[in-house]
């Protein structure tokens, strides 16, 4: 009985953090690409399901330069900003809206323009969940 007990010990300890983390993403869209610009921006609607936090710390395309987590904040002047959100840590049962002027993942140098109709496939990267892929729509504005 005591090598069972040890055995399921020492499987939990061996079990990456991710088997307990269900990360949901629903609703998943992108802007289409302004004539002239080389960025984009996708939201979504992102909920921790699991009993742990998790933690996104980054997220992965191939279909531009470059990709990061943005968050729209008001500075001093009262003026509209983004930033770049290094790591976004969401608790157990959280749920996060990313949305125009709110938080976003802007693309950086879009090989091709994102017209509405098509798709954009991404993944989010996790400090201690698995990576989550994810296919937004390309949406107009309303």
């Amino acid at each position: 009985m005591k090598v069972i007990r040890q055995l399921a010990l020492a499987a939990c300890l061996v079990l990456p953090l991710s088997a307990w983390a269900e990360v949901v993403v629903s609703d998943a869209w992108v802007k289409p690409t302004i004539p002239g610009t080389e960025n984009g921006a996708g939201y979504f609607v992102i909920e921790n399901q699991g009993t742990s936090a998790v933690t996104l710390v980054g997220v992965k395309t191939d279909v531009a330069r470059a990709s990061e987590v943005h968050q729209h904040v008001m500075n001093d002047e009262g003026m509209m900003r983004m930033r770049r959100v290094p790591e976004l840590t969401l608790a157990a049962g959280e749920q996060v809206t990313f949305q125009p002027g709110s938080y976003h993942v802007m693309f950086f140098g879009v090989k091709n323009p994102f017209k509405v109709g098509s798709s954009v496939a991404f993944q989010l990267q996790f400090a201690d969940a698995d990576a989550l892929d994810v296919v937004a729509e390309v949406r107009p504005l309303k």
